[in-house]
């Protein structure tokens, strides 16, 4: 028997185990999702995974109820048939939501959160979170390597966000966007139907 079959073979066995037993602890994960571990996480209660979604090894998700002192309401929400990179990192405060059939590449930094700075008395670890406002994703969208997401941004449908990019304002629908800040490099035209660059 290949070698590499059972490794794979393996791997997806433990994962089914791993997502069956930490499925109690989320407050829901779909039919058919796969969560691989390991996963970091905090108050997965607050998770709400939808069908056929894939979350890959050494993911980072977080909802925070508390800090500094101050409490918070998170909710994550998450579309069917999303798939998550290795080593994303993805930070709920408030209401952060990921539509469906979304492709999130590895290495991708969501936040609807920023860090408080303004008291140069306090550290910064101590000083409340600003909440902005919240993040969407909507469905279909494309998230390459290496993509920082900031909050109070949408992203709207089947956009494309180039590696490396930091998205810091709202993506229209039907738009690629790269750079830092990220802005919109093409456009699809419906009447020509074609994607075209914008100048």
């Amino acid at each position: 028997m290949n070698f590499l079959w059972m490794q794979n073979w393996w791997m997806e066995k433990k994962a089914q185990v791993y997502t069956a037993l930490i499925r109690n602890s989320a407050g829901k994960i779909g039919k058919n999702s796969i969560i691989r571990p390991p996963l970091h996480s905090y108050n997965l209660e607050q998770l709400q995974l939808g069908e056929n979604c894939l979350i890959n090894s050494y993911g980072w998700i977080q909802c925070i109820k508390s800090y500094a002192g101050v409490e918070h309401d998170p909710k994550l929400e998450i579309g069917d048939n999303t798939s998550i990179g290795h080593f994303t990192h993805i930070i709920a405060c408030s209401h952060l939501k990921i539509g469906k059939n979304v492709m999130i590449a590895d290495r991708v930094y969501i936040s609807d959160n920023l860090h408080g700075f303004e008291n140069v008395n306090m550290p910064v670890s101590s000083q409340p979170l600003k909440l902005p406002g919240p993040v969407t994703i909507e469905d279909e969208v494309w998230i390459g390597d290496g993509v920082s997401i900031l909050p109070n941004v949408t992203i709207g449908r089947h956009s494309i966000i180039g590696s490396n990019s930091v998205v810091t304002k709202d993506i229209p629908p039907y738009c690629v966007a790269a750079g830092i800040p990220a802005k919109v490099i093409r456009k699809y035209n419906s009447e020509t139907n074609s994607w075209e660059r914008v100048r």
